[in-house]
């Protein structure tokens, strides 16, 4: 088993404008035969800011899945595009062995001065986390990765239960950040970088709610992901609680479209995420 941190912490190989990581896929990272798409992008993110350099926040990843990440080896290739006076654009190349698994583009940008200003507030009636218990992870029944996870489940209907699907709500974090058993000491995610792909990790954790009107265990898979910030993603303390309220849009053909909301512990906005997934059942 190798905790997330382990993980995000190898050395980086840094160029001019450039960057490679390396990372271990083992099996307590799998979603069935393939990584867990969070920690896909984390790799990723890693490579990405290593490439970009410190100055500027990350506003937004853009990915596409391509292929599995199998367990094993992991390679993220970052490069950048394009330096311009605000933005930077980072690209990366996501391998498997000699396979590519995933294209993504960062964007990095400096703040600048502006009247336009629009909060994205939490629903009013969202239950808070410390009304609420962490369920159990539940051995060959739930996906490896959620093993380095707490989550508190704050509404909507339970995967493969047959029911209409609706918004689907829980609070989330990294276990080894704030472990709640007592058994280890919480580790802490000094690094830049290591909050900010934590926080990439995060944001991929819902299952989707359509799987609701399943009646029966069926695989899914992203195919794409758009992640915006709303906040410095460096600025969040991996020992919180994140809620993440995630809405299925549109399901056809066996395909369908979702976006989830998040927001940290004390209420504010932290990131948006749009994905399309394939749904096998």
């Amino acid at each position: 088993m190798q905790s997330f941190s382990a993980i995000v912490s190898r050395p980086v190989s840094r160029a001019p404008d450039s960057a490679v990581f390396e990372a271990d896929i083992t099996t307590d990272w799998l979603q069935g035969k393939a990584a867990f798409g969070g920690i896909q992008g984390a790799i990723a993110m890693v490579a990405m800011r290593a490439a970009a350099g410190d100055e500027l926040p990350l506003r937004a990843i853009q990915m596409t899945f391509i292929a599995a990440l199998d367990e094993g080896v992991a390679t993220a290739r970052a490069s950048v595009v394009r330096r311009g006076r605000a933005i930077t654009h980072v690209q990366c190349e996501l391998r498997s062995g000699d396979r590519v698994a995933g294209l993504l583009v960062g964007l990095f940008g400096a703040s600048r001065e502006s009247q336009a200003r629009l909060d994205l507030p939490m629903p009013a009636d969202v239950r808070p986390f410390a009304d609420l218990r962490d369920g159990p992870f539940i051995d060959k029944r739930m996906p490896d990765f959620l093993r380095h996870y707490r989550q508190r489940w704050a509404g909507g209907p339970m995967p493969y239960s047959g029911t209409p699907t609706r918004p689907a709500r829980q609070w989330a974090m990294l276990r080894e950040a704030a472990p709640d058993d007592g058994s280890s000491a919480p580790v802490a995610l000094d690094s830049a970088i290591a909050r900010e792909a934590n926080l990439v990790a995060l944001a991929d954790l819902t299952a989707s709610p359509v799987i609701s009107m399943l009646t029966r265990p069926a695989p899914s898979a992203s195919l794409t992901w758009l992640l915006e910030f709303l906040r410095d993603p460096r600025e969040f303390d991996p020992a919180q609680w994140l809620l993440v309220h995630t809405e299925s849009r549109h399901a056809a053909d066996g395909y369908q479209s979702q976006t989830a909301h998040m927001w940290d512990q004390q209420g504010r906005a932290v990131a948006v995420s749009h994905q399309t997934t394939a749904i096998f059942g």
